[in-house]
């Protein structure tokens, strides 16, 4: 379902075609919801079967941009005001933490570096993406929301990863598991 409203998101703010969905989903969307353009299409398609949104003419480029409709304008409204938001989530980074007691220290600490340095450098971009924003528009002043929230959490993830590399960094030496260390 979050697909679903995502690309009706998208659209509403403005027509885009698959490929200007696609971007958005390699840019300011990375840092909430990640799709591929094999779920992107197919979604539209079933979207514009559905009545939610339609083609536009063909634009520049050769490509097709949609836009919503109001039946799918009133079901991205009901679903912003009807239903709770989803807060479960899968953290590869979180789920790996756990598992840093069966390797070396220094192999801990190069993951946790790894991760510093990842975090660091979505900060900046959102950083820029948020400068690029023009808050006379409705949709740029509810993406400034959004970025915000990504900023916010980056930033934790960020000061995590310095905490979490000064207390590996007391780790002792350690055996693999299922090994005697002396």
């Amino acid at each position: 379902m979050s697909l679903r409203m995502a690309l009706l998101t998208l659209i509403a703010g403005q027509p885009r075609s698959g490929y200007d969905i696609n971007r958005e989903f390699d840019g300011v969307l990375m840092f909430v919801w990640h799709a591929k353009p094999t779920q992107v299409y197919p979604e539209l398609k079933r979207l514009a079967a559905d009545g939610l949104i339609r083609e536009q003419d063909e634009g520049a480029r050769g490509r097709r941009p949609y836009e919503i409709t109001q039946e799918g304008l009133r079901t991205l409204r009901e679903w912003l005001t009807t239903t709770s938001a989803d807060h479960s989530q899968r953290n590869e980074t979180v789920l790996r933490t756990f598992a840093l007691w069966t390797v070396e220290p220094a192999d801990a600490q190069a993951f946790l570096r790894e991760e510093l340095e990842y975090h660091r450098a979505r900060l900046r971009g959102l950083r820029v993406l948020q400068k690029g924003l023009d808050l006379d528009r409705p949709a740029d002043r509810a993406a400034l929301l959004g970025l915000e929230a990504g900023v916010r959490r980056l930033e934790a993830a960020a000061s995590w990863a310095e905490w979490a590399l000064g207390v590996v960094a007391t780790w002792p030496s350690t055996a693999a598991p299922g090994q005697d260390a002396g």
